[in-house]
């Protein structure tokens, strides 16, 4: 041995990296197990104490050790929950809500997802984001409605505006959007393009079945499934539905084929079973859009179904259908039915808002604060605090600027899944990209009928299918974590 290498100084930090390589590949095998004790012997202490300290009933317990197992299963592996996320989310308004104000089980589990997906990525050196088609208009959405709550709370419009409330609606709807954000960073490649979109369409499948095993339980009737709103509901089914007829169409085993025909069916029974015309309407409408860039016959079929639609359907759906207008006994002339009239003085009322705030709307979420006030003052009746319809709703709550924001964001979604559909390079993610453009005019005919758009139990799954028609498109870009 040289003098030279005798005298050299040590490299420690390439020690430690080598120590702990070695000690990885040792623990490779192990490594899961140990970490399944860890998380079980951890149930089992949260069970013991929740039992014995707290006195909590076994179905809660059951509850939490459920969400642990699901929490410690996304932190093993990130990519498991990125399966979890569409099942799950119509779901999530089963769990009890947290007592920390924006937090809830749908934010916990999207970033948990995603936090643990980031961490691997930072410490492997590795881009953690991509750039998307839709970052600009959504981040051009989401920066007015700030900027409306600033307005509001600064500069009132006469009427109550709470701007704490305000922002935490505005937080848990737009974690909505971060969907679109973690799918297009995490979902790499075909497998798991088709295995995210079967995952959604699971959940469509869950929804349904529970949806027909509950009936129509609510008021007037009308199923509810896991929802309180049998509207919000009928658009969740509809948006879905439409995305398994386009499966139907792009897979090629029988069996894969006759999975989606049979979802796409349930769910079509299911928007049937909430009475949402919106929804039936918006089914329709998205159906349509699929079948134009699918199949000829298939459209005949559509077309064929549609006229026999009166010996077919079942008579409450009809009468459901045919009761927006009701006859008076009177003097026979035609008036709309309560839901509607209350609809109608609602619009009223908006306009009335919108002729005094064109501009800088009344604050994002303000007008459930305004409108009754309204109403009394212009002598209405009864008004509604919710807009019934997104449209009007956003031009009351964010103006002009608002409203133009979110329709590019829709034409953006729309040209999005036109591009899909010409440089799709396989047949299912051609269907996946026709899907995509059946689901946003289905959600565009849902926003006037009702308030949508900002749920994320409805338009979560929305925000999944764009990331996954924008990385079947060439000329992705990686951006590097800050």
């Amino acid at each position: 041995m040289s003098i030279a290498s005798e005298h050299r100084p040590r490299d420690l930090a390439a020690e430690v990296r080598r120590d702990a390589r070695l000690l990885a590949e040792r623990w490779s095998g192990a490594g899961p197990a140990f970490a399944g004790i860890v998380v079980v012997v951890l149930l089992m202490g949260a069970s013991v104490a929740l039992d014995y300290e707290f006195g909590q009933s076994p179905h809660r317990i059951l509850k939490l050790a459920l969400g642990l197992l699901v929490v410690g299963g996304i932190m093993l592996r990130p990519r498991f929950g990125l399966l979890l996320l569409p099942l799950f989310t119509p779901f999530l308004g089963l769990v009890p809500p947290t007592p920390i104000p924006g937090v809830n089980a749908f934010n916990v589990l999207i970033f948990s997802v995603f936090g643990a997906y980031a961490v691997g990525e930072a410490l492997a050196r590795r881009p953690i984001l991509r750039a998307g088609r839709l970052q600009g208009a959504i981040g051009i959405l989401v920066l007015i409605a700030v900027l409306s709550i600033v307005r509001g709370a600064a500069v009132p419009t006469g009427y109550s505006y709470n701007a704490h409330l305000a922002s935490l609606d505005l937080f848990r709807s737009g974690t909505s959007f971060a969907m679109y954000f973690i799918f297009l960073a995490m979902a790499r490649g075909e497998r798991d393009r088709r295995r995210i979109a079967w995952a959604v369409l699971i959940g469509l499948l869950l929804e349904s079945l529970v949806c027909l095993k509950l009936g129509r339980v609510g008021r007037s009737e009308r199923a509810l499934g896991t929802y309180d709103n049998p509207n919000e509901l009928g658009c969740y089914l509809a948006i879905f539905t439409v995305l398994a007829a386009a499966v139907a169409f792009g897979v090629r085993s029988w069996l894969a084929r006759l999975m989606a025909v049979g979802v796409f069916v349930l769910g079509s029974i299911g928007v049937m079973l909430t009475l949402s015309r919106g929804g039936m309407i918006a089914l329709v409408g998205g159906l349509g859009i699929v079948v134009l860039r699918s199949s000829r016959w298939a459209l005949g079929l559509c077309l064929l179904l549609l006229a026999l639609s009166p010996l077919w359907v079942p008579s409450y759906v009809m009468d459901r259908i045919t009761s927006s207008a009701v006859e008076d006994n009177g003097g026979g002339d035609v008036q709309v039915d309560n839901s509607s009239e209350i609809r109608l003085i609602t619009w009223r009322a908006i306009m009335d808002v919108v002729e005094h705030h064109p501009l800088d709307g009344v604050g994002f979420a303000g007008l459930r604060f305004v409108l009754p006030n309204v109403g009394r003052a212009m002598g209405l009746g009864e008004v509604a605090d919710s807009a019934h319809n997104t449209y009007l709703r956003t031009l009351g709550d964010m103006g002009v600027f608002g409203l133009l924001a979110f329709l590019w964001l829709l034409w953006s979604v729309w040209r999005l899944a036109d591009a899909g559909v010409r440089s799709a390079r396989s047949r299912f993610d051609r269907s996946l990209a026709v899907g995509l453009g059946g689901a946003i005019v289905t959600m565009a005919i849902c926003c006037a009928f009702g308030d949508r758009f900002w749920s994320p139990s409805v338009s979560s799954g929305l925000w999944v299918m764009c990331a996954l028609v924008e990385d079947s498109v060439p000329g992705q870009r990686t951006t590097a974590a800050a």
